[in-house]
């Protein structure tokens, strides 16, 4: 049997869907900045964020900065392979590159003391899958199916 994972979506998908790339970069709205940095730094055999289907390990998607409060988990199976990310890193540039000067200013300071790395390598840090210090993974594909789905609402913050 092949590897399962976990995905929340809003609506819920019948066994058999095909969950496919959204064509949407996932900070594009709110960070567009943090998706030019990791784009521009994406190695060329690495799915483009906005080409991917996000999936968990786990059931917790507390962290994953999604913008609903509560779906439904789909237990999926991918058709292609897999690559695994720890999506602190984008946590990270989120606050280096924050709009904000005042959360941007203290995040520089931080920035030493915690890792003293460049936005640059923050982002190659992601899409080389290297653990952070406190590691919150993700796993994408370009598509996975459904093998599995709850028929129940999930909270996405347990």
């Amino acid at each position: 049997m092949a590897r399962t994972y976990n995905r929340i979506a809003k609506q819920q998908k019948p066994k058999g869907h095909i969950f496919g790339p959204t064509g949407v970069f996932p900070l594009g709205a709110e960070a567009p900045e943090v998706e030019e940095c990791l784009e521009r730094n994406r190695p060329a055999h690495c799915l483009r964020r906005d080409g991917c289907v996000y999936m968990r390990e786990d059931r917790d998607f507390s962290r994953m900065g999604l913008s609903y409060s509560e779906g439904y988990v789909h237990q999926v199976e991918p058709t292609g392979p897999v690559e695994q990310r720890d999506v602190t890193w984008i946590g990270y540039l989120q606050l280096l590159l924050n709009r904000n000067p005042r959360i941007r200013a203290v995040s520089e300071e931080q920035r030493m003391s915690r890792h003293g790395l460049t936005n640059d390598e923050l982002a190659q840090r992601y899409w080389q899958g290297t653990s952070s210090s406190t590691p919150n993974l993700e796993h994408v594909t370009s598509q996975a199916e459904v093998v599995e789905v709850d028929g129940f609402l999930s909270p996405v913050k347990p």
